[in-house]
């Protein structure tokens, strides 16, 4: 895990959302905010431990790190109505104006990515970049999740495992130490198709996958349809296209603008199978 200098402005925080879900964040640095948020069963930590805080803390970013509902310090409902698209994009702007702040880029993994979309589909003025990483916003059916993850965390951790063999102790512990009825709750409701709320929406996005992740197509045919930049990461599934952290995280991102200028004019790499569910962090 990167270690944050305490030095460099930092305190850990606690918004509201209008339905008193309580939203814990960890606020970071100084600059451009850029909002870190996670995938499913994970915390805000997993940016700590892969070295993204550490890579944008030295581009003078201002780091707005989530927990997203039913996760680390945040609320856990466990009413599946709480996890509607609707509500976990309240969510981020609870926490945007508890934290005093107007406009922000978003970047999520997974689950935290599908969050920035919603974000950005209901507040698109609230958004000012998106950089999301084996996200999309087609419709998903989650019934490969909710089977392993029916009984306990084992089955789950198991899969993770096979898609990356040296997943840290640290992970596993996030992993086992979440609220189960909560995670379930949050899988209780297939993702619906929110794709049309990007027509014509103007914010600047960066799409994000590995090449061996099903979901590759869906992440490049979301950047053909708003007109963004899509990154393949060559040779890397769901988990390890987070995990490596030199080529997800060398983009240079502002307020304004996503701008990775190492990608642009590279030859799309092919993605690998037809696109499945059941490896999206939902």
């Amino acid at each position: 895990m990167s270690l944050v200098n305490f030095s460099i402005p930092h305190h850990l925080s606690e918004a509201v959302a209008a339905d008193g879900v309580s939203i814990a964040y960890e606020d970071i640095g100084c600059g451009e905010p850029l909002m870190l948020l996670h995938g499913l069963t994970e915390s805000s930590e997993s940016w700590h431990e892969a070295g993204y805080v550490e890579q944008f803390l030295q581009r003078e970013r201002r780091l707005i790190l989530v927990d997203c509902r039913g996760h680390g310090r945040s609320g856990k409902p466990h009413d599946p109505a709480a996890y509607s698209g609707r509500r976990r994009a309240g969510d981020i702007i609870a926490v945007l104006d508890h934290a005093g702040i107007r406009r922000a880029a978003l970047m999520g993994h997974s689950m935290g990515g599908v969050i920035a979309l919603a974000a950005a589909a209901y507040h698109a003025d609230r958004v000012s970049a998106l950089i999301v990483n084996g996200a999309h916003p087609f419709a998903e059916d989650l019934t490969p999740l909710r089977a392993a993850l029916e009984e306990n965390f084992e089955a789950w951790l198991a899969f993770v495992k096979q898609l990356a063999p040296g997943l840290s102790p640290d992970s596993c512990r996030r992993i086992r130490g979440n609220d189960l009825t909560a995670v379930q709750a949050s899988l209780a409701r297939d993702r619906p198709d929110f794709s049309a709320a990007f027509a014509g929406l103007g914010i600047p996005v960066l799409a994000i996958s590995g090449t061996l992740d099903p979901l590759c197509d869906a992440a490049r045919k979301f950047a053909g349809l708003v007109g963004g930049e899509f990154l393949a990461l060559v040779g890397k599934n769901h988990v390890t296209a987070f995990l490596d952290v030199r080529q997800s995280g060398r983009l240079s991102t502002n307020s304004s603008a996503v701008s990775a200028p190492a990608i642009k004019g590279e030859e799309a790499e092919p993605c690998a199978g037809p696109v499945s569910p059941g490896t999206d962090d939902a």
